[in-house]
């Protein structure tokens, strides 16, 4: 995977817009969390000759880091990537700190995303910060001039604390002085990095380095780097007087931060970063509902209608197994749901979603049979039934109150042509009723219409009883 980032990172370095696409690719790998776990790194202290060889292949910086992990689970290609990652994300620290002693971030953006390319100051500090641990970076003392004091210096990560880790590095070469200078017109500079550890068996701490010792055999000690499979000697480096067995290297004002420095844009990015995300994926939401709500129509419209009658009947029957399933309180909150939502609703979409609701009762009833029919009204009458026992009495009278509006404001908006047609309906539906009902039906329906006049009368107020009486007297007479 990180090698398929580093090819990625690689490509758009040698475009016009380079900053632009490494930095977009970089923020889009920072949302791969999955990808970007911390690695567990933890240094050896003791060098073995035959594990601790560092190729001279450009990503010696990173095959140091590999060699002092003792793992083979990094690779420079993860490194690369991780360490880009980190300059993207705090570029302005790294560029506050380092642009005045080695120039402007972004050439060195463009160096990391190439791989095998040569490595320098940004590349350690931004090291440190991955692995979470500091890198003191030793530079020998050939050709020694002060603005090289910076490479003499400790890098301390961010979560820096007494019992941090610490690793050294050594800028080097691949040839020998001699060699270094005459192809380079006279002048040594470094093109090599490798790790500097205890010699085996030596328990002194890696943190406190001594200078190392020439060996009384007087011949020049040869340093393990397989450029050409070779090993190749190196000058033992002269390192600066003030440094001693006992003193560990100070860290410079300019390489020091605090936590805040560089976790509060980190911080803001990420923050932006979720923002953005999260208003992608509601978006993105929304767009499959509606795509899916257009499928689904396209379907019901192709559909035949036993086709149409067998997804009302599962869909139902789906319904029905999410409300046994379902905890009172979230069937209480489904229903609150439900209320808000059509409180919501304007006008115009209220009697739109009635006139659907009846068409859609309409067409069901016109496809069942009588035994169906029957077996629907049998049904709904016993959930009226339980649902009218579970109230209270004045629930009950709240019920019949806000009905009485209800069909109050229908029989207001109806034109007298309606109003008989829907009376006309009403006694169709009785005679229809009484017509098919058994004599003990009919018996039991008289009951309740004596009990349900009975409760209406006792509680009406007196007055309205008056009002009643004094209507029916006129009537009679």
């Amino acid at each position: 995977m990180f090698e398929t980032l580093l090819t990625l990172l690689g490509k758009a370095s040698i475009t016009n817009s380079y900053y632009d696409q490494i930095k977009a690719i970089c923020q889009q790998i920072e949302t791969l969390e999955w990808l970007l776990t911390p690695i567990q790194f933890t240094p050896v202290a003791h060098f073995d000759s035959e594990i601790h060889k560092v190729a001279a292949d450009g990503n010696c910086l990173y095959n140091s880091i590999m060699c002092l992990s003792g793992s083979t689970a990094l690779t420079p290609s993860e490194l690369r990537v991780r360490t880009l990652n980190e300059l993207v994300k705090n570029e302005i620290f790294y560029n506050n700190r380092f642009m005045h002693i080695i120039g402007p971030l972004n050439e060195a953006m463009k160096n990391v995303a190439r791989n095998f390319a040569f490595s320098e100051l940004y590349k350690i500090a931004a090291l440190s910060n991955v692995l979470k641990c500091n890198i003191r970076s030793i530079y020998p003392t050939i050709d020694y001039r002060p603005h090289l004091n910076i490479m003499n210096s400790t890098f301390e990560h961010a979560q820096y604390s007494i019992v941090s880790k610490a690793i050294c590095l050594f800028w080097t070469h691949t040839e020998s002085e001699i060699e270094a200078r005459r192809s380079n017109a006279g002048n040594w500079s470094p093109n090599h990095f490798v790790p500097l550890l205890l010699p085996s068996g030596n328990s002194q701490s890696q943190n406190h380095l001594a200078q190392p010792k020439i060996s009384g055999s007087g011949s020049t000690p040869t340093k393990a780097t397989t450029k050409n499979n070779s090993l190749t000697q190196v000058r033992i480096p002269q390192f600066n007087q003030e440094d001693d067995e006992t003193r560990s290297f100070q860290v410079p004002s300019t390489v020091i931060m605090t936590t805040n420095e560089i976790i509060t844009p980190r911080t803001k990015r990420r923050l932006q970063l979720a923002e953005t995300c999260a208003s992608v994926e509601s978006t993105i939401v929304e767009q499959k509902r509606i795509q899916a709500r257009e499928r689904m129509a396209a379907k019901r419209a192709a559909a035949t209608l036993e086709e149409a009658e067998r997804q009302r009947t599962l869909a139902r029957e789906r319904r029905a197994a999410r409300r046994a399933a379902a905890i009172p309180e979230e069937a209480e909150r489904q229903r609150i749901l439900a209320r808000e939502r059509r409180a919501a609703a304007t006008p115009d979409e209220a009697e739109r979603q009635r006139m659907l609701a009846r068409e859609r009762s309409a067409a069901r009833r016109a496809a069942l049979t009588q035994e169906k029919a029957e077996q629907q009204r049998t049904l709904a009458r016993d959930r009226s039934a339980a649902r009218r026992a579970l109230l209270t009495s004045e629930e009950v009278e709240q019920q019949r109150s806000i009905d009485r509006e209800i069909h109050a404001a229908r029989r207001g908006a109806l034109t007298p042509k309606e109003v008989e047609q829907q009376r006309t309906l009403a006694v169709d539906r009785s005679m229809a009723k009484r017509a098919t009902a058994t004599p003990i039906e009919a018996e039991e329906q008289r009951v309740l219409s004596r009990e349900r006049t009975a409760t209406r009368r006792a509680a009406r107020v007196s007055e309205e009883a008056k009002q009643q009486q004094t209507v029916a007297y006129k009537t009679t007479r």
